[in-house]
C-alpha cells in the first residue's frame, strides 16, 4: 500500500504544549489513533452510531469540530465523500492525513492500482492497519515532539496485539476458506485476500450500486447448486438483498459490521471488529 507523504498540511514541528485535538471519519480509524495517542489527546468520531459510512451528512456541530482540531485523520474520499467536501467547503487550514492514496502512479501492476483505488476498506488487513498505526504514530511524533517516545511505545504494544489477532484469526478461519460465500456490499477484498477466504460474488458493486442482473441470476444459480453456502448482510443495510439468495437455499449468517458502526466506541473496537467479523464467518460457513 503506497501511503501519502508524512508531511503534510504544514505541520507544526514544534513541542505541542496542550493536548492534541484529533478527528476521524470512521471508527476503526478512531480506535487505531486512540491506541497510539494515549493519554496525551483526545480522538473524536464523525460518523454517528449505526450511520452509513459512504452516505453521511455532517452536522454544523461537526463542522466546527473539524475547524477546530489540530489534526483530520481519514481514509479517503473515496470512503467517506462527505468529508472531503465539507473539509473543503470549511476552508479552515486544517492538517490532514488522508490513510490511503487513491491515485497510485508507480510501478504497481493494473489489476492491484484498481484494487487499491476502488476498495477503501483497507483496515480491513490487519497488516495494513499496522501500517496506519505507525503511520500515525510517525505523525503525532511531528506534532508533539514531547510525546514521541510514548507515541512510539504505544504503537508497538498495538501492533503487537494486531499480530496477535492476526494468528487468532488466520486459526480460527483455517478450515472454512474453501468454504464459499456471497456478500451484499462488495467491501472485505482486504479480509478475503489476507485470510484466505472464497468469496464467490456481491450483490452490490464498491459503491453500492446493485450488482447486474446476470451478476444476481449467476450468484442464484450457484446457491441453487450448492457452490454458495452463506450470504452475508451488512449492518445498517437491508437484508432484501441477501433474502435473494437465501430463498435459493443460502444460510443467512450474522450481518457484518466492517466499519464498526454497531460496536462501542474506543481503543477496543478495532480488535473488537475483525474478531467479531470472523466469528461470524465461521459460524455460518463451518454449519
Amino acid at each position: 500500500m503506497r501511503l501519502l507523504p508524512l508531511l503534510i498540511a504544514a505541520l507544526p514541528l514544534t513541542a505541542q504544549a496542550d493536548p492534541l485535538t484529533i478527528v476521524t471519519d470512521i471508527p476503526p480509524v478512531q480506535s487505531l489513533v486512540s491506541q497510539v495517542i494515549g493519554d496525551r489527546g483526545t480522538v473524536e468520531v464523525l460518523l454517528d452510531p449505526n450511520a452509513d459510512p459512504h452516505h453521511f451528512q455532517l452536522r454544523p456541530s461537526q463542522s466546527r469540530m473539524i475547524a477546530k482540531a489540530d489534526l483530520l485523520i481519514w481514509i479517503s474520499e473515496g470512503m467517506t465523500p462527505w468529508l472531503d467536501r465539507a473539509r473543503k467547503g470549511i476552508g479552515a487550514d486544517v492538517a490532514h492525513l488522508p490513510l490511503l492514496e487513491e491515485d497510485i502512479h508507480s510501478d504497481t501492476d493494473e489489476e492491484e492500482v484498481g484494487h487499491h483505488h476502488e476498495d477503501p476498506h483497507l483496515w480491513l488487513d490487519t497488516h495494513e492497519a499496522i501500517e496506519m498505526v505507525y503511520r500515525i504514530e510517525h505523525l503525532l511524533s511531528d506534532m508533539d515532539p514531547d510525546g514521541a517516545a510514548s507515541y512510539s511505545a504505544n504503537a508497538d504494544q498495538a501492533a503487537e496485539r494486531i499480530e496477535a489477532l492476526t494468528a487468532e484469526v488466520s486459526a480460527l478461519l483455517a478450515d472454512v476458506q474453501v468454504v464459499p460465500f456471497a456478500v451484499t456490499h462488495d467491501g472485505y477484498r482486504y479480509f478475503v485476500r489476507q485470510f484466505g477466504l472464497s468469496q464467490a460474488g456481491s450483490l452490490t458493486d464498491i459503491h453500492d450500486s446493485p450488482a447486474s442482473v446476470k451478476t444476481v441470476s449467476k450468484l442464484a444459480q450457484m446457491t441453487q447448486s450448492g457452490e454458495i453456502a452463506c450470504v452475508f448482510g451488512e449492518i445498517g443495510e437491508s437484508n432484501k438483498l441477501a433474502q435473494v439468495l437465501v430463498e435459493q437455499g443460502a444460510r443467512k449468517g450474522r450481518d457484518l459490521d466492517p466499519a464498526g458502526i454497531a460496536i462501542e466506541r474506543g481503543p477496543e473496537l478495532y480488535q473488537t471488529l475483525i474478531r467479531e467479523m470472523a466469528a461470524s464467518l465461521k459460524d455460518c460457513l463451518s454449519n
